[in-house]
């Protein structure tokens, strides 16, 4: 037997899957990756996730992999505004249709630094000095 809720769209679907996982790599960037659906149930793993970076990584730098996101709540939108206020904080796509919706439509795309690749992204944070603040800062 499967959960099933109602999806944002309308319809019945299994229950959201979501994945975040984190690692730190050359150059103090921390990477955090998401794949699949963040609405409500699910985007406070990512919450937790980017406290825990903030709170105990050395890292200077964080890189959101966006690539993999399949539905994007208003919920992570908040998530992402309120981790970038506290670092430094790429974007790195090709940014999902979900991802990018959700960032026109609030107007907030602007407020964030937007790569296009990982490896964009890891160049954008190896150029940028470790005392200049971040976006929102």
């Amino acid at each position: 037997m499967h959960d099933l809720h109602k999806h944002p769209s309308g319809d019945a679907r299994r229950a959201p899957t979501a994945s975040v996982a984190c690692r730190t790599g050359r150059g103090g960037v921390c990477v955090v990756t998401l794949a699949g659906e963040f609405d409500l149930d699910s985007a406070p793993d990512v919450r937790r996730a980017l406290d825990a970076v903030a709170q105990t990584s050395t890292a200077r730098h964080t890189i959101i992999d966006c690539t993999g996101i399949t539905f994007a709540g208003s919920v992570l939108l908040d998530v992402l505004l309120a981790a970038r206020r506290r670092r430094d904080l790429v974007l790195a796509g090709p940014l999902p249709r979900a991802l990018g919706v959700l960032l026109d439509l609030t107007g907030s795309a602007g407020l964030f630094t937007v790569a296009d690749s990982l490896d964009a992204a890891r160049r954008r944070c190896e150029d940028r000095s470790p005392a200049a603040p971040g976006p929102g800062r």
